[in-house]
């Protein structure tokens, strides 16, 4: 039994490390730093629809932060633990993000764990997220990802003690902005 513990503790510092490992990105000099809002359209998710009836049968993937904060971090986030269905889409008007949107928290306690995903699926999103939709003949999605891994969102406000942040001001951050060829290695 000593020894399966021994593993396991093995196995679970392999996953700290797994879950906060990121690319080293060497900033060229010459490349422009541009705020976010250019490259990009910063978006809050929808208010999660109250109610079974929304949820029943569904088959639409419905993003919240617990989902995101689940992962921490990924390239390839897929799998909800909610879904809702049509009436919800049409009497709740919510807005599909497309697959490539990054995920940033903005509101409640998890906002300051700095948790980030790239969706790979279309889906619906709760109000606490931002949605990051790059343009793909300006950015590459998974560069401007790393990019944000690498900030604070402490930073991003002047009260620690309210874990919120405004779209705008992640739409403020400076990014680094490479040629397109340079960003998809």
């Amino acid at each position: 039994m000593a020894e399966l513990e021994g593993y396991q503790r093995v196995i679970d510092g392999c996953q700290v490390v797994a879950d906060n490992w990121l690319p080293r990105i060497a900033i060229d000099p010459e490349w422009e730093l541009v705020e976010l809002g250019q490259i990009a359209t910063v978006q809050a998710g929808n208010s999660a629809p109250q109610g079974n009836e929304y949820f029943a049968d569904g088959q639409y993937p419905f993003i919240r932060t617990a989902d995101v904060g689940a992962i921490h971090r990924s390239t390839v986030f897929h799998g909800t633990r909610d879904k809702v269905n049509d009436k919800a889409v049409v009497e709740k008007r919510l807005r599909l993000f497309p697959a490539g949107t990054i995920l940033f928290p903005k509101s409640g306690a998890s906002t300051f764990l700095n948790h980030r995903v790239v969706m790979a699926e279309p889906a619906y999103v709760a109000s606490h997220l931002a949605g990051i939709i790059c343009d793909a003949t300006q950015a590459e999605p998974t560069f401007v990802y790393y990019q944000l891994c690498q900030v604070d969102a402490r930073t991003l406000t002047a009260d620690q003690n309210y874990p919120s942040l405004r779209a705008s001001a992640i739409a403020s951050i400076s990014i680094a902005l490479p040629p397109l060829p340079s960003s998809r290695r």
